[in-house]
C-alpha cells in the first residue's frame, strides 16, 4: 500500500456548487476554481472527475490518486427530494391536462380530477413547513383544482 504524503502542495478544498443537467453534484475547487463532477451522483463516497471546467460538461478524467481531496460543503440528498420530483410531475400533469391534452382525465393520477388534487395535497402536506416548494404552493394546487373542475 503506497502513503501518500500530505502537503498543502497535494491538498485540494471542494465546495458544493449544484447539481449539472444530469443530477451529478458539482464541486469547485476553493484553491484553483476548476469544476469537478462526482459520477456516484451523490452516493457514497464522491468519486470526482474532470469536466473541462463547464457545469454541465461530461465527466472525463478521474481526479489525479495522489491528491486529498476535503469537503468545505458536500451534497446531501434530501429526504423529500422524490417527492419534489412527483408533485412537480402531477404539476406538469394539470398543465397538460388543461392545455394540449384537452381535459383528458386518463392522463391524471387516478384518472380523476379528485384524486390528482388529492395526491398533489397529500405530497405538499408533506413537507416540513421550511421545506415547502416554492415553484408550487398549496394555493397553487387549489388553483389548479378550480380550472381543472370548469
Amino acid at each position: 500500500m503506497e502513503l501518500v504524503r500530505m502537503t498543502t502542495a497535494n491538498v485540494r478544498t471542494m465546495e458544493f456548487m449544484g447539481k449539472d443537467f444530469w443530477d451529478r453534484p458539482v464541486y469547485k475547487c476553493v484553491e484553483n476554481g476548476i469544476l469537478w463532477k462526482d459520477i456516484t451522483l451523490g452516493k457514497g463516497n464522491p468519486e470526482l472527475y474532470s469536466c473541462g471546467n463547464e457545469f454541465d460538461g461530461e465527466p472525463s478524467s478521474p481526479i489525479r490518486s495522489d491528491i486529498v481531496v476535503t469537503f468545505k460543503t458536500k451534497y446531501e440528498e434530501s429526504p423529500h427530494e422524490f417527492s419534489y420530483m412527483m408533485l412537480n410531475r402531477l404539476q406538469s400533469d394539470c398543465e397538460y391536462f388543461l392545455g394540449y391534452g384537452r381535459r383528458n382525465k386518463s392522463r391524471l393520477s387516478g384518472e380523476s380530477v379528485e384524486s390528482h388534487i388529492a395526491r398533489m395535497k397529500e405530497l405538499h402536506n408533506s413537507f416540513p413547513e421550511d421545506q415547502k416548494p416554492e415553484w408550487l404552493t398549496y394555493d397553487g394546487i387549489l388553483d389548479y383544482e378550480k380550472r381543472m373542475n370548469e
